[in-house]
């Protein structure tokens, strides 16, 4: 009598593909794992397993990561206060504080003309 259940998972090609898809669509390993139908060990065990794998997964990230990155920075070019807003957060370090949120006193200036001009 063989083995019951289901038949070991392969790395082919076409797992790969979908593998590097997901990955650029923004899918955590968890759920590329599960997209594949495998559990997240299993995913793990065989991106050290074969490079072809893991490098499938890492190139899709990037691909995913640039092609929104590229997205955000058109929009903040041309202008969209939020994607600016996010951007000089996120790669400049600029920050929302507490006191950038109160309010300061109104600032009064007298001008004083001096003597002798009307």
């Amino acid at each position: 009598m063989g083995k019951v259940g289901k038949p070991p998972f392969e790395i082919t090609p076409e797992v790969c593909e979908k593998a590097y898809k997901y990955a650029s669509q923004g899918c955590t390993k968890k759920q590329i794992a599960e997209s594949l139908g495998i559990n997240y060990s299993t995913l793990n065990k065989k991106e050290h397993e074969f490079d072809e794998f893991a490098e499938a997964i890492k190139k899709g990230q990037a691909v995913g990561i640039t092609e929104v990155t590229n997205k955000l920075y058109e929009k903040a070019l041309n202008g969209d206060t939020t994607s600016i807003l996010f951007y000089l957060k996120c790669r400049a370090g600029w920050r929302e504080t507490a006191e950038d949120q109160t309010q300061k006193p109104p600032i009064t200036v007298n001008i004083v003309k001096p003597d002798g001009i009307d």
